[in-house]
C-alpha cells in the first residue's frame, strides 16, 4: 500500500528553524576549571528548557510538546509528530588560589524527533551533547631545582549521544520507555610547560582520544491519581572503546594505543503533582557511584558517589503581558560531584532556576526560556570556586502528518 505523507507548511518552516538553531555553535572562550574535567567533572544537562527551569532534566511532568525528557516513558503521551531542540550556553567566572582562570563559555545542544506509530506507542531519535570540555587553565609552580614555570592545560573536543527510544502505555495509569544510544566523540588535551628561565627548554604534549560506545536505559512512569506522576529511570554503564594518540615535543616518545573508559550506571526517581491546572510542584533525585568507573585518569581512591536533588514549582497562569500569558517557573537544585578536591574535601554545586515560555504557531509549538545561576566549589574549602550563569533556549513544534486512508499523527 502506498503511503502518502503531507507535511504542512508551518512544520516545514519550523523544521528549518530548528535545524538552523541546533547547528549554530558559539565559539567557546579558551578557559575552564578543574570542575569541567571530562567524564568525572560537572554533569551538564541538555534537556527540555522547561524542565531545566523546573530543576533539571530529572524532573517529571507531562507536556504534549516536550520530547527532550530524560525518562523515556514520558514520551508515550505526546500525541503528534513532534520536534524539539534546546540550545544551552554557560558564562561562568572562576576564582582559585591554585589556578589562573578566566571567564568560561561552553555550548551544548539537544534535538529529538518523535513519531507516533499506533495508539500509545511512540518512537524517537535524537542528538544530545554530553561533554564539551573546550577551555584552558594554568598552574604556576616551582621545580625542586628552584625554577619557576607555568603549566597550561588546554582541552578541546566533545562527546555526544544519539538515542533511539521506544515509549508505550502499559495501562491507563502506567507507561514504559526503552532507550538504546550510540556514544561517540573526540577529546584532545594539550599541555605546555613554559619556564621563566629561557635557557631551559619548554615541554609540550598532546593526548587525543577517539571514543565510541553504546548504552541503554529504561524508564517507568505511574499516574495513580489525578495530577500525580511518579517515575523512575535507570541508565546503564557505558563502555567506551578508545583509540589514544600521544605526541610529545620529543617525537621519539610518541605513542599510539587502544584503551577503554567505563562510566557508571545512573538511577533517578521523581514525583510531580499538578494542582487544578494552575500549579505544578516537582521533586527528583539522582545518583551514580563513580567507584564503579574505570579508565577516567583520576585516582580511584578519590572517587565517590555523585548525587543530585531538585525541587521545582510552576504557576501556569503566570503574568499577563498584553495578550500573552507567561507562566512562572522557579527551582532549586543541589549536586555533589563524584570526586574530592583537594584530597578529602567534597565538591558541591548549587543552582537557582527561573524560566517561562510562550506558545507559537497557533499552539502547535512552544518557545521556552530558562536561566540558572549558582556556584560550584568553595574558595575556602576547595581552593577553586566557579560562579555559574547558565542560559537555555528551547523550541518545540508538532503537526498532523496525514496518511492515505484518513489516519493522522
Amino acid at each position: 500500500m502506498r503511503i502518502m505523507i503531507q507535511m504542512p507548511r508551518t512544520l516545514r518552516i519550523l523544521l528549518l528553524f530548528l535545524f538552523t538553531f541546533v547547528a549554530l555553535r558559539a565559539d567557546p572562550s579558551r578557559a575552564t576549571s578543574i570542575y569541567s574535567m571530562v567524564f568525572v567533572g560537572e554533569r551538564l544537562e541538555s534537556g527540555d528548557a522547561r524542565a531545566i527551569a523546573l530543576g533539571g532534566s530529572t524532573q517529571l511532568f507531562t507536556d504534549s510538546l516536550a520530547v527532550l525528557h530524560m525518562n523515556p516513558a514520558l514520551l508515550s503521551r505526546v500525541p503528534r509528530v513532534t520536534i524539539g531542540a534546546t540550545q544551552y550556553a554557560a558564562v561562568d567566572q572562576g576564582r582559585s588560589s591554585d589556578y589562573t582562570e578566566r571567564d568560561v563559555s561552553v555550548v551544548f545542544s539537544g534535538f529529538r524527533l518523535l513519531v507516533p506509530i499506533v495508539a500509545g506507542v511512540r518512537l524517537s531519535v535524537g542528538y544530545i551533547g554530553r561533554f564539551n570540555p573546550d577551555g584552558s587553565f594554568a598552574i604556576r609552580g616551582v621545580t625542586d631545582g628552584g625554577e619557576a614555570y607555568t603549566n597550561t592545560l588546554t582541552k578541546a573536543g566533545g562527546i555526544y549521544s544519539v538515542p533511539f527510544t521506544a515509549a508505550f502505555d502499559v495501562t491507563r495509569y502506567a507507561s514504559l520507555g526503552l532507550t538504546f544510544s550510540l556514544e561517540q566523540g573526540t577529546v584532545e588535551e594539550e599541555y605546555v610547560v613554559n619556564f621563566e628561565n629561557r635557557s631551559i627548554v619548554d615541554g609540550a604534549g598532546i593526548k587525543k582520544e577517539d571514543l565510541g560506545g553504546t548504552g541503554f536505559g529504561g524508564g517507568l512512569v505511574l499516574r495513580p491519581y489525578g495530577g500525580l506522576t511518579i517515575g523512575a529511570m535507570y541508565e546503564s554503564k557505558v563502555d567506551y572503546d578508545t583509540d589514544v594518540q600521544e605526541r610529545f615535543s620529543q617525537a621519539a616518545l610518541d605513542t599510539f594505543y587502544s584503551s577503554s573508559v567505563t562510566l557508571p550506571s545512573r538511577t533517578n526517581v521523581g514525583i510531580s503533582w499538578r494542582i487544578r491546572d494552575r500549579f505544578l510542584v516537582l521533586a527528583s533525585a539522582a545518583w551514580s557511584d563513580f567507584r564503579d568507573s574505570a579508565g577516567l585518569g583520576f585516582p580511584t581512591s578519590r572517587l565517590g558517589e555523585e548525587r543530585s536533588y531538585a525541587f521545582g514549582f510552576e504557576y501556569a497562569p503566570g503574568i499577563r503581558v498584553k495578550s500573552i500569558r507567561l507562566p512562572i517557573r522557579v527551582s532549586f537544585s543541589f549536586h555533589e560531584l563524584p570526586f574530592d578536591h583537594p584530597q578529602g574535601q567534597n565538591v558541591s554545586k548549587y543552582l537557582v532556576g527561573l524560566g517561562t515560555g510562550i506558545a507559537v504557531a497557533g499552539g502547535k509549538g512552544k518557545l521556552d526560556l530558562a536561566i540558572r545561576a549558582g556556584k560550584i566549589g568553595s574558595l575556602g574549602d576547595n581552593r577553586v570556586e566557579d560562579r555559574l550563569i547558565r542560559i537555555y533556549v528551547g523550541l518545540s513544534g508538532s503537526e498532523l502528518w496525514k496518511r492515505k486512508g484518513g489516519r493522522t499523527y
